[in-house]
């Protein structure tokens, strides 16, 4: 699994800059509804990446023709994943602090646009390099 090494080499680079933008972000107060707690959504991004990554690389070594099938069914199943989360911090952990609910949300969807973009980004290079290496 070199290429799910690299992948998460990569991803946890990228995190690590994310997380030094946004301590930046909202340390000089250019951003402040960044929630509180946003190294721990970064972490929990990182840990599903890469989780996700490797459930596509096996799916992609498995059975290649089922690749686009198994990369959907993650993605919306990732998705459940988040908005349960949401729900979750909303109505049960933070139910009597409106400001704060509203800085995860905003702070949750915002690394979720960026780290579904990483991915997409990282998985169409794998791809690419596969088909590159198969032609060879």
């Amino acid at each position: 699994m070199k290429a799910l090494k690299s992948l998460l080499t990569k991803t946890f680079i990228f995190s690590i800059v994310l997380g030094i933008i946004t301590a930046g972000l909202k340390y000089t107060g250019i951003i402040p509804f960044i929630h509180d707690q946003w190294y721990f959504i970064i972490l929990f991004y990182f840990a599903l990446t890469g989780y996700v990554f490797y459930e596509i690389l096996k799916s992609l070594q498995k059975e290649p023709r089922k690749f686009v099938f198994a990369f959907l069914i993650i993605s919306v199943s990732r998705m459940m994943l988040f908005t349960v989360a949401i729900l979750l911090y909303a109505f049960v952990i933070q139910t009597d602090n409106v400001q704060n609910v509203v800085s995860f949300i905003l702070t949750f969807t915002a690394y979720y646009l960026l780290y579904t973009t990483w991915e997409v980004i990282l998985m169409v290079a794998v791809i690419k390099n596969r088909k590159s290496n198969s032609n060879n």
